[in-house]
C-alpha cells in the first residue's frame, strides 16, 4: 500500500489468468455515492488495455507470471516515458500494490482506516498549496488504490509539479485510479519525479521511494528503508523478474529523455471527458 508523498515531489522541488475479468473491468464509477456528496462521480470508460501490437517491446523475455494482458500496459509506459527498463519495474510494484487487480482499495473495508487516515492528511497537507481538486472531499476520504497503490489525493495531483493547475487529472474523480490507464500515468509521472529529485542507486530504491520519499533521505539505511527493499527484492523473485538482466532492465533507470506530463498522458490515457477538464 503506498503512503508515498506524491505530491511532495513536486510541492518542495498471486497473479495469472483468473484475474483477467477483474482488470479488465471498467470501475470508474463504484456503487452508491462517494463521502461528502450526494452525486455519485461520472463514469469515465477510457481505451482499453493495450495490446501487444500496440508497442514494439519484448512482451516473452524477463517477465516472469506478468499476466500477459498487462504486459502491454507496462511495455507502453516504459516507451512512452522514454524510461527504459521500467516496464519491468512497474510489474514488480504492481504485483505487491494490487496483486493486478485493477479495482484494488485500500481504505474500504473493516481494518484499512490507516489508508484512508493517510488520504485525509494528503489533501489537508497540501490543498492550500496546490490547484483545488473537484473531488477533494472524496479523494480525502478514499484511501489509496488501483495497479500502483496511489493515495487518491497524489494521484489526483499528478502533474502539479511540471504543468501547475494544466494537470489533467483535477476535475477527475478518484475512483478514476482503478482506470488501468489513468493508474499508469500516474505512476509513470511519479517515477519520473523519483528518478530526477532523489538518489537511487538501485532499483530497490525505488520502491523505498514508491513507500515514502523519506526513505530515500532522512530514513535511508534504516529499518524501514531496509525492510521495503528486501520486500521489492522477494517480489520480484517470486513473479519471475531478474532485476540483473542487463538486457532489459539497464542496472540504473535513465529518466533523462523524459518528454513531459502532456505527451504522456495523450499516449496512455488520450483525453478525459470535456467537463472533467
Amino acid at each position: 500500500m503506498t503512503r508515498g508523498i506524491w505530491m511532495t515531489l513536486g510541492a518542495t522541488v498471486g497473479v495469472g489468468g483468473a484475474l483477467l475479468l477483474s482488470r479488465r473491468a471498467n470501475a470508474a464509477s463504484p456503487a452508491g455515492a462517494p463521502a461528502g456528496n450526494d452525486t455519485p462521480p461520472p463514469v469515465i470508460e477510457l481505451a482499453p488495455l493495450p495490446r501487444a501490437g500496440d508497442v514494439s517491446g519484448d512482451l516473452s523475455r524477463n517477465w516472469g507470471e506478468t499476466p500477459f494482458d498487462l504486459r502491454p500496459l507496462f511495455t507502453l509506459m516504459e516507451e512512452t516515458s522514454r524510461i527504459p527498463g521500467s516496464g519491468r519495474i512497474f510489474s514488480v510494484i504492481a504485483s505487491r500494490e494490487s496483486h493486478f487487480v485493477v479495482n484494488a482499495q485500500n481504505g474500504d473495508a473493516a481494518g484499512e482506516q490507516g489508508e484512508r487516515d493517510a488520504s485525509a492528511r494528503a489533501y489537508a497537507n497540501n490543498k492550500d498549496r496546490n490547484p483545488p481538486l473537484r473531488y477533494g472531499a472524496q479523494a480525502a476520504a478514499f484511501g489509496s488504490g488501483g495497479l500502483f497503490g496511489a493515495l487518491a489525493p497524489y494521484f489526483l495531483w499528478t502533474g502539479v509539479p511540471e504543468v501547475g493547475a494544466k494537470a489533467p487529472l483535477l476535475s477527475a474523480p478518484p475512483e478514476l485510479m482503478f482506470q488501468p490507464r489513468a493508474a499508469a500515468f500516474a505512476a509513470t509521472v511519479y517515477l519520473q519525479r523519483l528518478l530526477k529529485a532523489y538518489r537511487i542507486d538501485d532499483h530497490a530504491d525505488i520502491k523505498a521511494g514508491w513507500a515514502s520519499p523519506t526513505l530515500l533521505t532522512s530514513a535511508r539505511g534504516g529499518k524501514d528503508y531496509q525492510d521495503v527493499r528486501a520486500r521489492f527484492l522477494a517480489d520480484a523473485k517470486t513473479l519471475g523478474i531478474d532485476l540483473t538482466d542487463t538486457i532489459t532492465i539497464p542496472p540504473k533507470l535513465d529518466a533523462s529523455a523524459w518528454p513531459g506530463v502532456p505527451a504522456v498522458f495523450a499516449s496512455l490515457v488520450g483525453a478525459l471527458p470535456k467537463d472533467l477538464t
